[in-house]
């Protein structure tokens, strides 16, 4: 999210209705200062709106597309965002202010004025990584290098990274599947037992850092085992799950076995 004076047409904007009228709404932009973008009753729903203040109503968070900017006048619409859109635009939008209220932190350790804070740091933390929360997140796995790396002082880079480490958590996405494994040879259970040990040795193939990558393994019942894998995003996720299996499958492939992933339940 960069710091612009004003949206351009097919951005996303969040904002707080405030005022209706029968033929649509102003919402204050939120993430512009002094300014307010209006919503035709037409673009509020994808439902005929008989009465607007049935689905429109004072101080209500809305996500909407810019349409058209003219002069100062900028037309929204609500109606053609998409929940999955909506839901990614106000998780951005409470990032944003995160990273805002972390850097604020850290202008006044520093004893510097939040402007500059903002263009010493925000400016060009955006310019490199798209956001300065994605900066902040990047220090949790980087340590201070996440800053220094894109441009920021070693003075700042440091008080930045303390504060992240100290208000914000490693993020991390989770992903399950079931195997069944059946072996039918006299010493199966010993087949398999090593076969899934093997799978677990799988972490240590994958180049990752420890605390962002770990693999677990439960038994739903034989011949069914789970596999659960937490990582900080879902590319690694899947490599470390298929990675796994791949352990399984060679470790078996000399025995009368079977393998097969079935649907969780």
């Amino acid at each position: 999210m960069s710091r612009r004076n004003f949206p351009e047409n097919g951005d996303l904007v969040i904002g707080t209705v405030s005022s209706i009228y029968d033929h649509g709404v102003y919402v204050k932009l939120d993430e512009y200062e002094d300014l307010q973008a209006y919503c035709h009753v037409s673009e509020v729903s994808s439902t005929w709106v008989r009465n607007i203040r049935n689905v429109m109503r004072l101080g209500k968070k809305i996500v909407g597309r810019v349409m058209r900017v003219k002069e100062n006048q900028i037309d929204i619409s609500i109606k053609r965002v998409s929940d999955g859109l909506k839901r990614s635009k106000i998780e951005e939008w409470k990032h944003y202010k995160t990273a805002l209220t972390l850097l604020e932190m850290g202008a006044k350790k520093r004893k510097v004025d939040f402007e500059t804070a903002r263009s010493e740091v925000e400016d060009i933390c955006t310019a490199y990584y798209g956001s300065l929360y994605q900066a902040f997140e990047e220090s949790l796995f980087k340590g201070e290098t996440a800053f220094s790396e894109a441009g920021v002082t070693e003075e700042w880079s440091s008080v930045l990274t303390e504060i992240a480490k100290k208000n914000l958590s490693i993020p991390t996405v989770e992903i399950t599947r079931d195997l069944e494994v059946i072996c039918w040879e006299g010493n199966g259970v010993n087949v398999i037992r090593n076969a899934l040990k093997k799978a677990l040795k799988a972490r240590d193939e994958i180049e990752a850092e420890e605390e962002e990558l770990s693999i677990s393994l439960y038994v739903r019942g034989a011949p069914i085992y789970r596999f659960v894998i937490s990582a900080r995003d879902y590319q690694l996720a899947e490599e470390l799950m298929s990675k796994a299996f791949q352990n399984v499958e060679s470790s078996l492939a000399d025995y009368n076995a079977t393998v097969r992933v079935v649907e969780s339940k």
